[in-house]
């Protein structure tokens, strides 16, 4: 059976573009025929429908071919950050048991079958699955990687949701520069405009520069940050924008109203997880709150329990891969997102805070607990306790509280950190390290992650 986010996609009319990659135009035809040809080469790699396939690449054509192979022949992606070091891709390997990876680091796959390209076939893939779509996996407060299996209904409802939130059409055209590997990026960038016919410029990053001549962009507040001193200075270069977004971080005040006096537009805040897609989100039309990520989408409940948002909905999973967690949510449905939120006066939601301990980096979730075991592994390590400390271009930075067990001088132990610390892709390394007598915990002895700032690093 055919799902209509599928049906949608091969209804669109062949000629029109759908996609630009380095200057060059791909028509939604093209694309059609790239994934079933992707599927062809899938086929011959003995990858078989509900199969899931590894794909570690950076934005690019080739990584869209590898998608829509998926697609077309009915196989289940799991989306893996090109940056990931062999630590942080193993405990995603042992969970998928992948029939194919597509990596261009083969070395962090040891026996797993490997492609380092995506290659093309005689024609395959009837794009009947209605099912699962992709496994993506988010970072855990116990360290670990946790697998949310994600459907085409949960993908449909929210971004038809979406579409009437932000009045979104056939005719919008976006700038895509988030990897895809994640929500944000995959699912409201890329599939927000298969599903609906929109064209699509991707770019393989985002770098500070003139934009393309779009009208709609996503980003993280880093990116606007970034952004910030060309707005300022040649604010005509952003005019031909309908809708700007920020998400996947929360946005400061402070960003948001510099956004607005540069180029006149309010940056639209949303809200979001890998487990629900979009929860909430700013109007197109009508105020949009800077502080707040709006209001809840159509079909999702949102509900405030003892300071913890909690979510029920279409577009909820059902829980995680493989072992799932009795704890994620409630009796009656609601999933615990962990985070904690308000309602203000205007009915808008505010989150306040994490209860889980998660830094985010410029818009990416680390899990302290992650490298807090990478580096207990480097010798003179008694103990270590991670945290995330404000950062004026990242938002967040990771700092690291260590107790020396005395076998080796302060100076040995940083740079035998330091240089652990490169077995985590870029944004987990700590940028600050402290060498303490003990870390904060409880009575029980439990380490208390919230008071690093303040009683280690004086934040």
């Amino acid at each position: 059976m055919r799902h209509e986010f599928l049906q949608a996609f091969l209804d669109h009319p062949a000629e029109r573009v759908a996609l630009t990659w380095e200057g060059v135009d791909y028509s939604f035809g093209a694309l059609r025929e790239m994934g079933e040809r992707a599927a062809g080469w899938l086929r011959i790699r003995n990858v078989e429908p509900g199969d899931r396939v590894c794909i570690q690449l950076e934005n690019s054509v080739e990584l869209l071919a590898a998608h829509l192979g998926c697609m077309a022949l009915g196989a289940i992606r799991v989306p893996l950050n090109a940056h990931y070091k062999a630590a942080e891709v193993a405990p995603i390997i042992e969970d998928s048991k992948p029939q194919l990876v597509i990596t261009k680091t083969p070395r962090l796959f040891k026996g797993q079958p490997i492609a380092t390209e995506v290659g093309y076939a005689q024609r395959q893939g009837d794009w009947s699955e209605d099912g699962a779509t992709a496994l993506l996996f988010t970072s855990g407060t116990t360290g670990r990687p946790k697998g949310v299996p994600q459907t085409w209904d949960m993908w449909t409802s929210n971004l038809r949701a979406l579409e009437r939130r932000w009045q979104l059409g056939a005719d919008d055209h976006l700038w895509l520069t988030l990897p895809l590997f994640h929500t944000h990026g995959l699912v409201l960038g890329l599939h927000g405009c298969l599903l609906r016919g929109a064209r699509c410029t991707l770019s393989s990053r985002f770098d500070p520069v003139e934009p393309p001549a779009a009208t709609h962009f996503y980003g993280v507040p880093t990116y606007y940050r970034r952004w910030l001193p060309l707005m300022q200075a040649r604010p005509e270069l952003f005019a031909g924008f309908k809708l700007m977004v920020s998400g996947s971080d929360g946005l400061p005040a402070e960003l948001s109203d510099a956004v607005f006096g540069a180029i006149g537009q309010r940056l639209l805040e949303r809200y979001g997880m890998t487990e629900t897609v979009m929860i909430a989100s700013n109007p197109f039309e009508g105020e949009r709150r800077a502080g707040t990520v709006g209001t809840p989408l159509d079909g999702t409940e949102v509900r405030i329990v003892d300071g913890e948002v909690q979510v029920r909905g279409e577009s909820v999973f059902g829980g995680y891969w493989p072992l799932g967690d009795d704890k994620a949510f409630t009796a009656d449905g609601f999933f615990r997102t962990g985070d904690a939120g308000d309602w203000d006066d205007k009915g808008y939601l505010r989150i306040v805070g994490r209860k889980k301990d998660l830094v985010i980096v410029g818009g990416v979730n680390v899990s302290p607990a992650e490298v807090e075991r990478v580096l207990s592994t480097v010798p003179g390590v008694a103990e270590v306790g991670c945290c995330g400390l404000p950062d004026t271009d990242l938002n967040e930075v990771v700092a690291a509280a260590v107790v020396p067990d005395g076998s080796v001088s302060e100076s040995a132990l940083r740079a035998a950190l330091e240089a652990r610390a490169q077995d985590l892709s870029g944004l987990k390394r700590p940028r600050r390290y402290a060498f303490v007598e003990a870390l904060p915990k409880n009575a029980l002895g439990k380490l208390q992650r919230g008071r690093l700032p303040g009683e280690v690093f004086q934040h």
